[in-house]
């Protein structure tokens, strides 16, 4: 604990400045003797405004995070059966697992904390909660000694009654009929998001996976003990606050906001006046060595009088409780950085480059306010002795003067002077600021969601969302890897603590339900787990319509095509524009699930059937796509008779899309003239042109004054 919190306070300081700058306290400075942030002391004419460009930073990057779909896919090691199986129904349970650890929500605060302060963590653990994954398990009753006893005792008797030693067993039933037995919980993968406030590691570190041991802290109150450890109770020295400076400033965070609490303990280090009791917990986990061949897990609780706690149920103190396939210790910890920096393993945040430009900008505003508070008002000139009082401002003031106040040749008559503006050069100024803070964030319109001004080409378009995101191409890459080592783990815990079977409810294509059932055994095998090529870059609307805006003006969308069509019309948020449509594609999906059902029980005729209703189109289209998934292939395979069934319905389908072709007075097929491209494309279509223009022409190059090649007049002003 001393080795790994002794120059914590170094990147304590960095981390709670940018979370204040973050809050709208950014009128702040270090004090080097009392080490804590402090209000700057300026007098009180000057005012200090805020334009917190850190929280709107921090907003924009984090909606881009965001965006991203991570998804893994697990591939076999090696050819062996087992292992196949293995990776298939891992890749099939990742959706399971990542609504089982709730990581959505997840994701969401480690995004905060790595854009907050440059480092997120993850902590991976088997809650066994007795509420989730519960099982019923019957008891047997022995027919000669009438004991009821569970399965495992008749397993570890030989199959036999450990009472008697009888083999005559039957499912134990009480006096109503009903079965007799007991309810076992399974528990549920639990995955929690660590602020670096959160956990200690040693400084002289440089990489995450030869850390030697990592401290978690927790702040534990006297309620939690007296539910959970009440034997405990009477041993513990109670505290009002944790002695740990981490937990002191995490703590703190609850009680800062936007415009402060209004007492000292928002500031570093102080804890305030609480007055609910608690203990800091240390829960220290120590890498396999030497002395411990399978890690070493250990808790502490209390910084005064130390007790070390001890859990029969987890195994705690002990060796590491989670082990993969190969009974190698896991070390259930992972980590991102935002931005690595050689040399130290904390990563530095997107908001630390932008300090100095955030207070320049804060300083530029207050002078800009003083300015208009002191200069821009009118003023009155009023020479002494002028028999003026008092200027109402009242509309027709009628005011009246002593011109002979000022002497003779004097002039008493009042002067107005208007007021003066803010310099364009000072504003000016804060626009290249402004541009400075987005130049080092990467946070551009485009990131944004917003159309430059003036940009319409496609290629402009796409060179600026890859301008934006080359910005961030180490983040995704740590945030997609923090997330394949946090998968790793999690399968690993599913594989030695999940239930026999689960069930996952999925919805069906006909908007139904349908049940995906997963055996653990089937888990058993070598296999390795990779990020999905593509899924840890986000996909930006503006990106995808101008991509579609392109591929229609290179006509390789068919605008007949129904499918497209609403899949297009979808992407652009217009689906409702499009009742029929959806209400076609639901009859189609509805026809072949019931389909479906009638071969596992075929009552009646075949339901594989055209109505007049019908549209042949998009009916076309649904049973090529069903014909082609694993299941129908299956059961095509299993069951030959029904190919013959099922091109005879595709080969009405056909008969009913061939239109009638158009003659004309010759008798001879009329050719439908295609749609009008590049200069005679209609409305929007002239983006295209343009974009290609715009991209492949010379004569846009900007060359200053010179002349161009051919050309006899001067570019430029004249």
């Amino acid at each position: 604990k001393k080795e790994s919190t002794e120059y914590r306070w170094i990147w304590e300081r960095e981390w709670l400045r940018d979370l204040y700058y973050v809050a709208n306290r950014q009128w702040i400075f270090f004090h080097p003797t009392r080490r804590e942030w402090v209000d700057k002391r300026l007098q009180k004419w000057i005012p200090r405004p805020v334009t917190n460009k850190m929280a709107s930073t921090l907003q924009a990057i984090r909606t881009n995070l965001g965006a991203i779909n991570l998804s893994v896919v697990a591939r076999p090691v090696g050819r062996d059966t087992q292992s196949i199986a293995a990776a298939e129904i891992a890749s099939q349970m990742a959706p399971l697992i990542h609504e089982e650890h709730d990581m959505n929500q997840i994701m969401r605060e480690s995004d905060f904390w790595l854009i907050a302060t440059g480092n997120a963590c993850l902590q991976t653990s088997w809650d066994k909660d007795a509420r989730f994954n519960r099982k019923f398990i019957p008891h047997e009753q022995c027919l000669q000694c009438g004991a009821v006893v569970p399965p495992q005792a008749i397993v570890g008797a030989g199959q036999r009654c450990p009472n008697c030693g009888s083999t005559f067993l039957q499912p134990a039933k009480d006096p109503s009929g009903q079965p007799v037995g007991e309810w076992i919980s399974f528990g549920k993968g639990k995955t929690s998001a660590l602020s670096p406030f959160e956990y200690a590691i040693p400084p002289n570190v440089t990489r995450f996976d030869e850390l030697p041991y990592i401290i978690r802290l927790r702040w534990r109150d006297k309620h939690w003990f007296e539910a959970n450890r009440p034997d405990i109770v009477h041993k513990i020295t109670w505290e009002k606050s944790p002695a740990d400076r981490s937990l002191q400033i995490f703590k703190s965070l609850a009680l800062s906001n936007d415009i402060g609490t209004g007492s000292n303990f928002s500031y570093l280090g102080s804890s305030g006046g609480h007055t609910v009791e608690g203990v800091t917990e240390y829960e220290l986990w120590q890498r396999p060595t030497q002395e411990f061949a399978s890690g070493m897990v250990m808790r502490v609780i209390g910084d005064k009088n130390p007790i070390l706690l001890q859990v029969q149920d987890e195994g705690i103190p002990g060796p590491f409780p989670y082990k993969d396939i190969e009974q190698n210790p896991i070390f259930p910890f992972q980590h991102a950085q935002y931005e690595h920096m050689g040399g130290r393993l904390y990563g530095r945040s997107a908001l630390s480059p932008l300090i100095q430009k955030q207070d320049q900008l804060n300083q530029l505003d207050s002078l800009i306010q003083l300015i208009v508070q002191r200069m821009a008002n009118p003023m009155w000139i009023i020479p002494e002795g002028a028999g003026i009082e008092q200027l109402t401002g009242e509309p027709g003031l009628m005011l009246k003067y002593n011109a002979l106040a000022a002497g003779a040749g004097g002039n008493a008559k009042p002067e107005r002077i208007r007021g003066e503006d803010v310099p364009q050069s000072i504003m000016a100024l804060r626009q290249q600021i402004i541009d400075d803070m987005e130049e080092l964030s990467g946070a551009f319109d485009i990131i944004k969601g917003q159309k430059p001004t003036g940009v319409e080409a496609f290629s402009a378009l796409q060179l600026l969302v890859e301008r934006s995101q080359s910005r961030f191409t180490s983040v995704f890459q740590a945030r997609g890897e923090m997330y394949r080592k946090w998968f790793a783990t999690a399968l690993e815990l599913e594989r030695q603590f999940g239930p026999d079977q689960r069930t996952w409810s999925i919805v069906s294509p006909n908007q139904g339900y349908t049940f995906r059932h997963f055996e653990n055994a089937q888990l058993q095998g070598q296999l390795t787990i990779q990020i999905e090529d593509g899924s840890n870059m986000p996909k930006t609307a503006l990106g995808k319509r101008a991509a579609i805006e392109q591929a229609n003006q290179l006509q390789l969308l068919n605008p007949n095509d129904p499918d497209q069509k609403y899949a297009l019309l979808t992407n652009f948020g217009l689906s409702d524009l499009v009742p029929s449509l959806n209400i076609h594609v639901q009859a189609a999906l509805q026809l072949q699930d019931t389909f479906e059902r009638w071969i596992d029980t075929p009552n009646g005729p075949p339901p594989l059937v055209i109505k007049p209703w019908h549209d042949p189109q998009i009916h076309w289209v649904e049973r090529i796509k069903w014909l082609n998934t694993d299941k129908m292939r299956e059961i095509i395979e299993t069951r030959p008779d029904l190919e013959p069934l099922i091109t005879m319905h595709l080969q009405q389908l056909q008969m009913l899309m061939a239109p009638p072709p158009m003659l004309d007075e010759n008798g001879k097929p009329v050719e439908q003239p295609g749609a009008p491209t590049g200069a005679n494309a209609p409305g929007g279509g002239q983006a295209m042109t343009r974009s290609n223009k715009n991209s492949t022409a010379i004569s846009n190059v900007p060359r200053g004054n010179q002349m161009r090649p051919n050309e006899g007049a001067p570019m430029g002003p004249m």
